[in-house]
């Protein structure tokens, strides 16, 4: 993310906003919010990218919640010392356990937080309790999963009629097949509970694409895919079967996603 503000000003007060800040093995990390609350979904980041990221989107003020999907580094590494000095609720599954304060949820159930309902859903990865996320806001939809191995019928079913899509498509399958990682962690990346390739990815979303959905591809490897890849392979997917949808882009390690905004 750039050092300067991103002007956020001049929408109504019922605006709802997305902007991924992070996304990869680095680490990742989801803002959801209005005028009142935001959503975290997982902190995978640094404190320091974790403040900064609040203060060039000028967040300060609001009720922070942050919601955990698993407990690899990459989605929980700047929980404890952010949630030590930023005032927080944290919200994780029963199975994960940490020092830091912490509340849980429960699996398919849902919890609101002020306009907000956050819904979470079994999801397939090498991970205790792992989830998706689905976050509705009065009649919009938002829908952030990664890190699965296979899209089972009940991840379709949560994810269906978003209006945005934070989706993963990990690899280009090819460049992992002939890549450099050892044998043992091509296997785990490419089991059912490992992580999705482009195309796995792009089948997923054809069957839940609508006109209107936002799309955006999350947790591209940076050793066995690339952002044109994953946008080709996916875009050729949807094309080719005459899938529709408002728009795609790629969520960078480093400075996340555009930032979404949708009205009530």
């Amino acid at each position: 993310m750039s050092a300067g503000k991103i002007d956020v000003h001049g929408f109504e007060k019922e605006t709802l906003f997305f902007k991924n800040i992070a996304s990869g093995s680095k680490g990742n990390c989801t803002l959801i919010w209005d005028s009142t609350d935001l959503i975290v979904i997982d902190l995978g980041i640094t404190m320091k990218k974790f403040r900064d990221s609040i203060k060039s989107l000028d967040l300060a003020g609001r009720s922070i919640s942050l919601f955990i999907s698993h407990e690899h580094s990459d989605h929980i590494g700047g929980v404890p010392t952010t949630s030590k000095y930023v005032d927080m609720d944290v919200y994780m599954r029963p199975a994960l356990s940490g020092s830091f304060r912490r509340k849980t949820y429960e699996m398919d159930g849902s919890l609101v937080v002020g306009n907000f309902e956050i819904r979470a859903f079994e999801i397939p990865h090498d991970a205790a309790d792992p989830v998706g996320f689905s976050v509705l806001w009065h009649n919009r939809k938002i829908s952030v999963v990664s890190d699965l191995g296979k899209v089972t019928d009940r991840v379709i079913e949560s994810i269906r009629n978003s209006d945005i899509l934070a989706f993963e498509s990990n690899h280009d399958v090819e460049m992992l097949r002939t890549g450099s990682y050892p044998e043992a962690l091509k296997r785990r990346i490419l089991s059912d509970h490992g992580h999705l390739s482009n195309e796995q990815s792009a089948e997923a979303i054809s069957r839940v694409a609508t006109d209107d959905m936002r799309i955006i591809l999350t947790h591209l490897s940076q050793e066995n895919n690339r952002p044109e890849i994953a946008l080709n392979e996916v875009k050729s997917y949807l094309e080719n079967r005459n899938v529709r949808y408002r728009s795609i882009e790629t969520a960078d390690q480093y400075t996340g996603s555009s930032l979404y905004t949708l009205e009530r």
